[in-house]
Parts: C-alpha cells; sequence; structure tokens
C-alpha cells in the first residue's frame, strides 16, 4: 500500500500555515507577553516596539533614572483578557503564586500597543 504524497500535501500545506499564522498573530496577550519579557530582559528598545509612543519615552525616562531592574527568571503567566473595542486589559502573573498585575492595551493602526498611563 503506497502513500501517496500529493494526497497529503495540501492539507499539510494548510495546517502548518495555520500554526504559523495563528502563532504570530497579533493579539493583546501576545503583545503584552513580547512587551513585558522584554521590558524584563532589559531590552528597551525591543520593548518600545510593543508600546505606545507615550509609554515609550515613559520607559526612555525610567531607564535614564537607572529605575528599571533587569530579571532573567521572568515569567509571563497568561490568567486572561478583557477586550473592548479598541482597547484591552492582559492580566498575568509572574509567578503561579504572584499577584495578579494588569496590562493596558490600546489597538492603533490595527495592532495592539501597551498603553502605560501615569497616576494621577
Amino acid at each position: 500500500m503506497e502513500i501517496s504524497m500529493k494526497k497529503y500535501s495540501f492539507p499539510l500545506i494548510f495546517l502548518l500555515s495555520f500554526f504559523l499564522i495563528t502563532g504570530c498573530a497579533d493579539n493583546p496577550r501576545s503583545t503584552a507577553q513580547k512587551f513585558s519579557e522584554n521590558l524584563a530582559e532589559g531590552k528597551i528598545t525591543e520593548a518600545k516596539k510593543f508600546a505606545t509612543e507615550p509609554t515609550g519615552k515613559m520607559l526612555d525616562f525610567a531607564a535614564s533614572l537607572g529605575t528599571l531592574p533587569v530579571n532573567q527568571n521572568y515569567k509571563f503567566i497568561f490568567i486572561r483578557e478583557n477586550v473592548q473595542d479598541n482597547s484591552a486589559q492582559v492580566v498575568y502573573k509572574e509567578s503561579p503564586d504572584g499577584q495578579e498585575q494588569t496590562i493596558d492595551m490600546v489597538k492603533i493602526d490595527g495592532k495592539w500597543k501597551v498603553n502605560m498611563q501615569t497616576r494621577k
């Protein structure tokens, strides 16, 4: 019994493409994770790619003061996300028994960005 590669090549290519596209999707969860992981590693320039312009300026300011700690053991544990129109909140933990933290997001030109706001 011979297996025809032609018979299985299209479904295989389709599945690989599907997983590649969904794995690289621009969504609040993946953007928040990329932002926070880069920030934890001290990669400010990379983190800013996933942030709004004002957030990027806040990061630059904090980095200039030396107030951004590096955490090579950082872990992003996704809890939930709440999306409403062009804004979202991503809730995560840094450890299983850690405190829940929230990242505010906005959608700008079809891309999700971290939107850190100063507390007044």
